[in-house]
């Protein structure tokens, strides 16, 4: 049996000095720092009073040469021996607080860890601004650890107390100065507290390494492809990874006059990134194949791993994920999601189809030299059709990788145009909208939404339909925009045949909130709707109306003539197919601009 680790243990100034020095790489894996200060306190206090702490997992660096030259950022390692596989968060802390640094959280804001000890009670507690004006309290521990004089530290410490006891008329004795040292002479002894160390060696293959990471983790943390992608990035060209931190983090909330990658469809994740990195400058749809690609491996030998192929790959990402993060081109692609309609993230229920467009666009803007309405069109048709046909869910990285295969051997725009036109033509014949889409696999459910759904929203907007009952010419799309709802959203989905007035016939709540069921209107208009029949409240709606305002609104609104008078039965099958014309005339609109 091949074996795949050894085990060894270092003390935590070791581990700590393995960072600083560069030969193990921090941050690698479940970046950004995620523990609250509380964990770090318990951390500490644990390693205080001699309790185990757990264990870390490392694993070798592949292919690398041990490199002692000074590096860059004053360290002795070029690149890292190894890099953290579990047990991050432990050795951040650790790190964070022992060197006094910084850490980057969930926001990819840079924030500073402080631990508090009181060495009169022997305890660690959270900063905050009483402890830090509290004599008695070290405000952060992190002094101690770096202190270039730990005589100088303690005197100053024990004067200050010593002041402030007598302030207040408590005695200072020799026995608490003594106990004062000792304490705080083990917090410096914390560095040598052991830490078990699982090594894995670099030639075992990332699945293997994640299965061993499941299996032995007991918080059930699975490890991603985009990890170990994240972690050659850290490794060789950390620069890289901070571009795409910083995008992701800025697509969080808008900044004051100044150009982001904020949009607002949707919130960007590393692995987002990633995945378009792949397709667009790899021709890859598997997350799997990027570490394989990244580390050189050649697919033509079984994967030996070539520094050439490295390198060459390397360069290549280094070319390609600033076109993937350029804001124009960004900006211009959200630009083609919301010309499709789908205005606000909570419409778009697979960022996958979203990505993987943005990977559609950047190829035929950068390869085929589309123009940029050309290209914001097409786009549009094909997030339009991707999203409502689901196309991007399930194993939908086949799916990628057999367009991104058919794509490469494409030579010109035309051909390119139509392998998109021909693939939406195929599938979207006129029983797709008549038969497929109405039923159970489309529009007949119930629940808060569904992509059938967001596919009639967005058509809505689309096709610029005014807000159902409001005898103004204010559309769908106008209460999408943001900053309009105050404190409360101005567009709600209402109930046409009304919640309480169904339950009285006794149907059931998934027949109640079948998605036909549901109109968007002003929140105003909704509120002075009352639970009674259709026919009861909509002639007091409609008054004042014209017969022909009504037809124009029940059309554009999928509503079937008479609808007040219907069963709810006969009312849900009929809606269901005018909502599915409404969506193909949205559809043959985006078309018609190709």
């Amino acid at each position: 049996m091949k074996e795949l680790y050894t085990i060894a243990t270092f003390n935590v100034g070791q581990l700590v000095e393995k960072i600083s020095t560069g030969e193990l790489g921090l941050p690698a894996l479940q970046r950004p720092f995620i523990w609250k200060n509380t964990k770090v306190r318990d951390l500490f206090d644990s390693l205080l009073k001699g309790f185990p702490i757990g264990y870390l997992m490392l694993w070798d660096c592949p292919d690398l040469e041990d490199n002692h030259s000074i590096a860059l950022n004053g360290k002795s390692y070029a690149s890292p021996k190894e890099v953290i596989i579990d047990g991050q968060q432990r050795l951040t802390s650790l790190f964070a607080v022992i060197k006094g640094q910084p850490v980057v959280n969930d926001k990819f804001e840079k924030v500073q860890i402080k631990i508090a000890y009181n060495p009169v009670l022997d305890k660690f507690e959270v900063w905050t601004k009483a402890i830090s004006n509290d004599p008695e309290w070290i405000p952060n521990i992190s002094e101690i650890f770096t202190t270039d004089n730990m005589f100088a530290f303690t005197n100053s410490y024990i004067m200050r107390l010593q002041k402030s006891m007598e302030s207040k008329n408590e005695s200072f004795s020799s026995e608490l100065a003594n106990k004062v040292y000792e304490r705080i002479n083990s917090i410096t002894n914390i560095k040598n507290r052991p830490f078990p160390v699982f090594n894995i060696f670099s030639d075992v293959d990332e699945e293997v390494v994640s299965e061993i990471f499941v299996r032995v983790n007991s918080g059930g943390v699975t490890l991603k492809q985009n990890d170990f992608i994240l972690t050659l990035m850290s490794i060789y060209w950390s620069q890289g990874r901070d571009l795409i931190e910083s995008f992701c983090k800025n697509s969080q909330s808008p900044v004051y006059k100044t150009s982001t990658a904020y949009n607002p469809v949707t919130v960007v994740t590393p692995q987002d990134i990633i995945r378009v990195v792949l397709a667009f400058g790899f021709n890859r749809g598997r997350l799997k194949y990027g570490y394989k690609l990244l580390r050189g491996a050649d697919f033509e030998n079984k994967g030996v791993i070539n520094e050439v192929l490295k390198t060459e790959r390397f360069d290549n990402l280094k070319e390609t994920l600033p076109l993937v993060l350029d804001l124009t081109n960004w900006h211009e692609f959200v630009k083609s999601i919301m010309n499709a309609g789908y205005l606000n993230s909570e419409m778009i229920l697979s960022k996958n189809a979203l990505f993987y467009t943005y990977a559609f666009y950047l190829i035929g803007k950068h390869r085929y030299k589309l123009s940029n309405l050309e290209n914001q069109n097409l786009c549009s048709l094909w997030f339009f059709y991707a999203i409502l046909s689901s196309m991007y869910t399930g194993s939908f990285e086949s799916t990628v990788e057999g367009q991104l295969n058919r794509i490469k051997q494409i030579s010109s725009i035309e051909e390119y145009k139509k392998f998109f036109l021909d693939r939406i033509s195929e599938e979207w014949t006129d029983d797709f909208f008549s038969i497929t889409l109405p039923g159970v696999n489309g529009l007949a459910v119930s629940g808060r939404g569904n992509n059938a759904w967001f596919a009639y929203v967005a058509s809505l907007n689309l096709l610029g339909t005014p807000v159902l009952f409001t005898k103004s010419n204010l559309h769908v799309s106008a209460l999408f925009q943001a900053g309009i709802d105050g404190k409360k959203k101005s567009l709600e989905k209402h109930h046409l045949f009304p919640k309480a007035y169904l339950k009285s016939l006794g149907y059931s709540d998934s027949m109640i909130n079948q998605m036909a069921n549901y109109a968007l209107i002003d929140w105003n208009q909704n509120i002075s709707i009352l639970d009674t029949a259709p026919a009861d409240y909509y002639p007091i709606i409609c008054n004042g109306m014209s017969e022909k305002a009504i037809r124009k609104m029940e059309d554009e609104n999928a509503l079937p003539h008479g609808w007040e008078h219907m069963s709810y039965p006969d009312f849900l099958q009929e809606r269901r197919k005018l909502m599915a014309l409404r969506i193909k005339e949205a559809y043959y609109k985006l078309l018609d601009n190709c």
